[in-house]
């Protein structure tokens, strides 16, 4: 089945049209995938950063309200709903890390691929350094 459909849909690749662009890159545009990935695991962590910090500040918000509440079952009602969402919120947050390793095991073979990246050393030319 598989080899019926490569004969009917063949893969289209872009150095195809363009050629092999090689090391002839433009300048600002990264040849080494380490440099996207540490872009994305950056982003990923600020951002989980910042949910767990507006999670602190719900469950914390929540639980004030519960004090304060002084009986009300309207602002009970509405200080545990606080602390579900706060509580659902960091479920989500711990569990984004499990999806993002499966999707990082899936994709590159090593669970800690997107969140922990192997950066390589960078050698710097012997011509580039300025002579005092």
């Amino acid at each position: 089945m598989t080899n019926f459909i490569n004969q009917i849909i063949k893969p289209v690749f872009a150095d195809d049209f363009i050629g092999n662009i090689g090391s002839n890159l433009p300048t600002g545009i990264p040849s080494d995938i380490s440099v996207t990935t540490s872009f994305i695991s950056a982003i990923v962590r600020f951002l989980v950063i910042i949910a767990g910090l507006f999670t602190l500040w719900q469950f914390l918000t929540g639980g004030f309200g519960m004090i304060t509440a002084g009986g009300d079952k309207g602002k009970v009602a509405e200080a545990q709903n606080k602390l579900t969402t706060s509580l659902t919120g960091l479920v989500v947050i711990a569990s984004s890390f499990l999806i993002i390793g499966i999707i990082s095991q899936l994709l590159f073979g090593d669970y800690k691929f997107i969140l922990a990246p192997s950066l390589q050393s960078v050698e710097p030319h012997i011509n580039s350094i300025p002579k005092p």
